[in-house]
């Protein structure tokens, strides 16, 4: 299978039998996404009450914590993000448990392009760099991908993000 098409075969449909992301999950993908710096570290430390808090702030919804887990851990069952724990030792024999990182899979990126979230563009190329091996920054978990690593020809990339290009050209 080339890369084209298993690129292509993640469309709108899959995206539309996915299980109802409603406002408040919408809300926390663009949170999480605009609180990424794509271009130095492409994933997000953003604590949940953070979160919470961003999200009074800028989309007016009022949550408490446990309903940001519930939707974190929908957001990833449904195969948008990934989470890597994250943790620190303040003395010996003492762990202190820090907030996730939240990466954004394929399946994420492609889903905040859908949405026409600004900088979702730039956040597919820096997977796709991953995919290619030439990003050693973004985060090395598998989970980024439903099939793994994939190794892409670079006449395939350029003619995917041509197609992508003249999709998400505004109207």
């Amino acid at each position: 299978m080339t890369w084209e098409r298993w690129a292509l075969l993640l469309t709108l449909n899959e995206v539309i039998k996915m299980k109802h992301i409603g406002a408040t999950k919408n809300a926390i993908m663009i949170i999480i996404s605009s609180s990424m710096d794509i271009q130095k570290n492409p994933y997000s430390k953003a604590s949940v009450n953070k979160i919470i808090e961003l999200l009074k702030q800028y989309h007016g919804i009022t949550v408490k914590r446990r309903w940001v887990f519930y939707c974190l851990h929908d957001l990833e069952e449904e195969g948008l993000i990934a989470r890597k724990p994250r943790y620190k030792n303040i003395a010996p024999g003492r762990i202190k448990q820090m907030s996730s990182m939240i990466v954004f899979t394929l399946k994420g990126a492609k889903y905040l392009i859908k949405k026409k979230v600004i900088g979702a563009m730039q956040l597919m190329k820096r997977i796709l760099d991953w995919m290619k091996n030439q990003d050693k920054r973004f985060p090395t978990n598998p989970v980024l991908t439903d099939a793994g690593r994939v190794e892409m020809d670079p006449g395939d990339a350029r003619r995917f993000f041509d197609l992508a290009a003249r999709v998400l050209k505004p109207i």
